[in-house]
């Protein structure tokens, strides 16, 4: 006798449960503008300027693949020895090294910029190992 009561009610348990997973109520979704825009990674490069065009403030350097580079307002620009330079200070011929992030597969926008050749490490002998 205790059964088909216990039965009963746990049909009707199912069933209210089973309502509310077939109607959910929407709930507001996040806007696309809402979501703070994700920035690209910065990665490494060297080459060598080709040109330089001051009034849009980019240059294009490369050999086989040329590559743009847009210098951003933000950009640390400085010479190898580490003191601050500004864009004129770049000039077709010039190697530079820096980092930057992707713009697209041919533009990239400059993080960092380092004018002229890596400096080559000072000769000044290491401490010998303990032994």
């Amino acid at each position: 006798m205790h059964q088909p009561k216990f039965a009963l009610l746990l049909c009707l348990a199912l069933c209210a449960g089973m309502s509310t997973f077939a109607n959910p109520t929407p709930t507001p979704s996040p806007s696309p503008t809402a979501t703070p825009a994700v920035k690209a990674r910065s990665f490494p490069f060297q080459s060598v300027v080709v040109s330089v065009d001051k009034a849009a403030r980019t240059f294009r350097m490369g050999k086989n693949v040329v590559h743009q580079v847009h210098v951003l307002p933000e950009t640390k620009i400085a010479k190898g020895d580490g003191t601050a330079a500004g864009f004129e200070a770049l000039a077709p011929g010039t190697e530079v090294r820096g980092s930057v992030r992707k713009r697209s597969d041919a533009d990239w926008d400059a993080v960092s910029i380092k004018i002229g050749p890596k400096p080559t490490p000072s000769s000044t002998p290491t401490p010998q190992q303990k032994k």
